[in-house]
């Protein structure tokens, strides 16, 4: 019982475990409701029969292109830092940032791949041919929806990074508005792709709690390393 009542114990049951456990339910849950699809019924033109904003030029070309620029622009600027730093502890920890910010993205990109959920635009609610799926996951690899979930999403969820860099650095202010960040980047990025009818806010949701199980993980091995979370301290 010892490893459950440490740091690392009390790490991996609330703040990972926990925590994911909680995102994904809200998640799953608000994709069984209606109001899902009635969302992303609000920027449907019934008229033209498509999206309102699929093809807003600054929408578009952000979604299209600028977007990356954050995750894999940010993953140079980041290791471009990290070899600045003379202190190992430093070092380490940017690199471990700049090697999230390009690799969630990808992550994601894959985990859509074995769900099933489609495109809201390729559903026949929205003049599409596909049904809504009744199940979440794919029969089978790259056989998947494509959809679930929102890497767009996602290139604003990777500003969790920031949290565990302030948790690191055992600075609060940091920490918490990383996740302040986090949440309101990856939530707008996937407003503005519900808008164009490439995801569903639930497809959202279940970005924002893949990213956190990925994250929690990811970077455990550096707050161990800063000393943060001693994986032999016990409670009495």
């Amino acid at each position: 019982m010892c490893f459950f009542n440490s740091a690392l114990g009390r790490y991996y049951s609330l703040h990972t475990v926990l925590v994911f456990i909680l995102s994904a339910l809200l998640a799953g849950w608000w994709q069984q409701q209606s109001a899902d699809l009635a969302f992303s019924a609000l920027f449907f033109d019934e008229t033209a029969q498509q999206f309102r904003y699929t093809y807003q030029s600054l929408i578009y070309f952000f979604g299209k292109y600028a977007i990356w620029g954050i995750p894999f622009g940010g993953a140079v600027m980041w290791t471009a830092y990290a070899l600045k730093q003379a202190e190992a502890l430093n070092r380490s920890m940017y690199l471990r940032i700049a090697t999230f910010f390009f690799s969630a993205p990808l992550v994601m990109g894959a985990l859509k791949q074995f769900t099933a959920m489609p495109r809201p635009f390729l559903l026949q609610e929205f003049g599409g041919e596909l049904l809504l799926p009744q199940h979440f996951w794919a029969s089978g690899f790259a056989q998947g929806g494509g959809a679930l979930p929102s890497v767009h999403a996602t290139c604003g969820f990777i500003f969790l990074a920031l949290y565990y860099l302030g948790w690191v650095k055992q600075q609060p202010m940091l920490r918490w508005s990383g996740l302040i960040l986090a949440l309101l980047a990856g939530f707008f990025f996937g407003f503005l792709r519900i808008a164009q009818g490439y995801h569903t806010l639930s497809q959202v949701l279940w970005a924002g709690a893949f990213v956190w199980l990925y994250a929690s993980l990811w970077f455990l091995p550096a707050l161990k390393q800063a000393g943060v979370i001693s994986p032999l301290s016990c409670s009495s």
